[in-house]
């Protein structure tokens, strides 16, 4: 795997998908910033950290071969890939908040993005942005933040971490499946209740069953009737307005 080292850049995500449009010459490249000055998360949102306090990063790899459909699954793989990064080092009560959250406590400390190359329906390639709170330890008006130095009382070098992070992920993104039954125990309140709202502002309960194929939530009402929601029509009601 190629490394690439920047000190500060718009956008690791957008930064690799031009290297490779240019060059073409590897299957696997992995490039972290020390800031970003437009880092972005899902749908849009704004990913904010400190300069050289944490892990801002991006993978490509190429030789994929999946149906775009399917592009949930390596969202997972990612998610359980940065878990098995973290815990060597401590980190408490790591959860995985669908659909791409990672918790520590129940407190936000990562996140992933991942960006589909398509040709026709398949995917033939993906870009896999991770932004983790490492060493920062404050988050002004973002009451739901954490870092991996909040949780443990320690300090954390960046660069074996993120080194070992890219290669978690490269093996996992590229394992012949999915370990669904793991993902499921990480997955954050499953079979349990929780409040959510709709893009509308309507507020309900329901009962987290699971994530379905096409990565939707699962939920069970308390009627016994069940929905799948996609993300962006559907907000955890603890974390609404942590974004």
């Amino acid at each position: 795997m190629l490394i690439i080292k920047l000190s500060t850049i718009d956008s690791t995500n957008a930064f690799l998908k031009q290297w490779v449009q240019q060059t073409k010459a590897h299957n696997a490249i992995a490039v972290r910033a020390g800031y970003q000055t437009h880092g972005t998360g899902r749908m849009g949102s704004k990913w904010h950290a400190e300069k050289d306090l944490n892990l801002l990063c991006s993978v490509y790899l190429g030789g994929i071969s999946i149906d775009n459909d399917a592009i949930f699954e390596i969202n997972k793989r990612v998610c359980l890939a940065i878990l098995d990064t973290l815990t060597p080092h401590n980190v408490p009560s790591l959860q995985i908040k669908w659909p791409n959250d990672i918790l520590s406590a129940e407190q936000k400390i990562g996140g992933v993005l991942v960006e589909p190359i398509l040709r026709g329906k398949e995917v033939i390639a993906v870009v896999i942005g991770c932004g983790i709170n490492v060493n920062q330890l404050d988050f002004p008006n973002l009451p739901c933040a954490s870092s991996i130095r909040k949780a443990t009382g320690k300090t954390h070098a960046l660069e074996p971490l993120f080194e070992t992070l890219a290669a978690n992920i490269e093996s996992a993104v590229r394992a012949s499946n999915t370990d669904n039954s793991r993902y499921l125990d990480a997955l954050f309140k499953l079979n349990q209740a929780c409040g959510f709202e709709k893009l509308d502002g309507t507020s309900f309960s329901a009962t987290i069953m699971g994530v379905a194929d096409d990565g939707k939530l699962r939920l069970k009402h308390s009627d016994g009737t069940t929905e799948n929601f996609e993300e962006r029509k559907l907000v955890f009601t603890a974390f609404a307005h942590c974004q």
